[in-house]
């Protein structure tokens, strides 16, 4: 079976350990020997009171566990259990097998652009909450995920690594002069002006933007089975006191073959801008694009 290649140093001293006491050895020991329910129990155990560092080690074998019984189902959600606590974690090629490499990139590359927009999420709230180290280590955060190959090529993370690298920008500025304020001054004044706010619909007493020139690039089906469908994706703009689109963001794709044409037709597009008592204001819109079977 192709997953008891993946095999860890020390299993060897398993024999050395109590029989029947919860070890880590003792569950590599019980795999190894093809016992997997009895390492599964063994894992789930230690896994209740293991550190971070340990407990990624040991859904590791829970993964290899599951995969080896057929427990495919299982062995996903424990692979995104993993992703999530960890998502810049791969197994090596040196502890896993090619097939159990192969099943975790296919689960991690699905989840990877979610945990890329919420971490910008959570980056971007620290900002507005006005706690720029806390921001910036976010951002941080945004832009390694965006070097990952399941999300450098894709297209419709270009806007989201702007954004991300435009406010880490501006919280590590306001870091380094708060670190270089004096420390005599209770209040200093911040080196960096905060951006202008950016209203939605939520906000009230703010008049939205309207549509002054808004082309959409032709929708071309490669066959008939994409010219008899419909596709609908989000498209999030940020519209600027100028009525000009400030930064387009595809939260959900439309298709692989438009998004691209998409989001540069969009940073063209022009609006008169949104108000708020008279005066030109921000503004972001999430607006549905569809494309109908009439090639629309």
């Amino acid at each position: 079976m192709a997953v008891v290649s993946w095999l860890a140093a020390g299993i060897g001293a398993a024999a050395q350990d109590t029989v029947g006491e919860d070890t880590f050895a003792r569950a590599k020991d019980l795999y190894v020997r093809a016992a997997y329910d009895e390492a599964l129990a063994v894992l789930e155990r230690l896994h209740e009171s293991a550190s971070a560092d340990e407990a990624t080690e040991i859904a590791g074998y829970q993964v290899f566990c599951l995969l080896a019984l057929g427990r495919t189902d299982e062995a996903h959600r424990a692979i995104e259990a993993i992703v999530e606590a960890d998502p810049l974690y791969r197994p090596s090629e040196s502890t896993a097998s090619p097939r159990t490499r192969a099943v975790f990139d296919d689960v991690r590359r699905g989840m990877l652009p979610h945990i890329a927009k919420q971490t910008y999420d959570k980056a971007k709230a620290a900002f507005d909450r006005n706690e720029p180290k806390a921001a910036a280590a976010e951002f941080d955060r945004v832009l390694v995920l965006l070097k990952e190959p399941e999300l450098s090529d894709l297209p419709v993370m270009a806007d989201l690594r702007r954004l991300a690298v435009g406010f880490r920008d501006l919280s590590a500025a306001a870091v380094e002069a708060a670190s270089a304020a004096p420390v005599s001054e209770p209040d200093p004044a911040p080196a960096v002006p905060p951006p202008p706010p950016i209203y939605s619909p939520t906000d009230a007493n703010v008049v939205p933007p309207t549509s002054v020139s808004r082309e959409t690039p032709p929708w071309r089906p490669r066959n008939s089975v994409e010219a008899r469908q419909e596709y609908e994706g989000l498209l999030e703009l940020v519209i600027d006191e100028q009525g000009g689109v400030a930064s387009v963001v595809l939260n959900e794709s439309v298709h692989p073959a438009y998004d691209r044409d998409l989001l540069q037709s969009a940073r063209a597009w022009k609006f008169q801008p949104a108000t708020k008592n008279g005066t030109p204001v921000r503004y972001r819109i999430t607006m549905a694009i569809r494309l109908r079977p009439s090639g629309t």
